[in-house]
């Protein structure tokens, strides 16, 4: 009960903080903060980064586009807000793990956005219960999958 009252109270500061970010922020911040180059600034996903950028399979998309819910615009905004604030705390605080994974609500919105982009294919097959990248895995953005044989 405590930890539901405690999740809706941060998703209700979160959407305050993407208001107040989109009355007051300077023109462009937000195209700013979602552009892949800023993920890599503190995050420590460079491994990640430069397998999405050598690999090109979704190079002309950024990290937002998967990342990020795009189902509506409020509703990314506020998810940026809390994924936002909740890596420049880690980030800050020191408290990231070495090896960075997605969590279940990162995955199901991957999962969402692939089969938005992708709806066209995706709807001739059942994706009930799986994982796109547990087929596709050059899109797991992992460089040690990666080598000269299967590029």
């Amino acid at each position: 009960m405590i930890q539901m009252t405690l999740k809706k109270y941060l998703i209700g500061a979160a959407g305050l903080l993407a208001l107040a970010v989109i009355a007051f922020v300077p023109h462009g911040l937000l195209d700013q903060t979602s552009r892949p180059a800023f993920c890599n600034l503190c995050h420590p996903m460079h491994e990640q980064y430069e397998v999405w950028f050598l690999t090109g399979v979704h190079r002309s998309i950024a990290c937002v586009d998967c990342h990020l819910p795009n189902n509506n615009g409020i509703n990314h905004l506020i998810w940026k807000g809390i994924d936002g604030t909740k890596d420049v705390v880690s980030f800050v605080s020191g408290v990231y793990p070495d090896y960075i994974t997605a969590t279940t609500h990162a995955k199901k919105v991957i999962r969402d956005n692939c089969i938005r982009c992708h709806n066209e294919m995706v709807s001739r097959i059942s994706t009930e219960g799986r994982d796109c990248w547990s087929c596709h895995r050059r899109i797991s953005h992992k460089l040690n999958e990666f080598s000269h044989s299967s590029l």
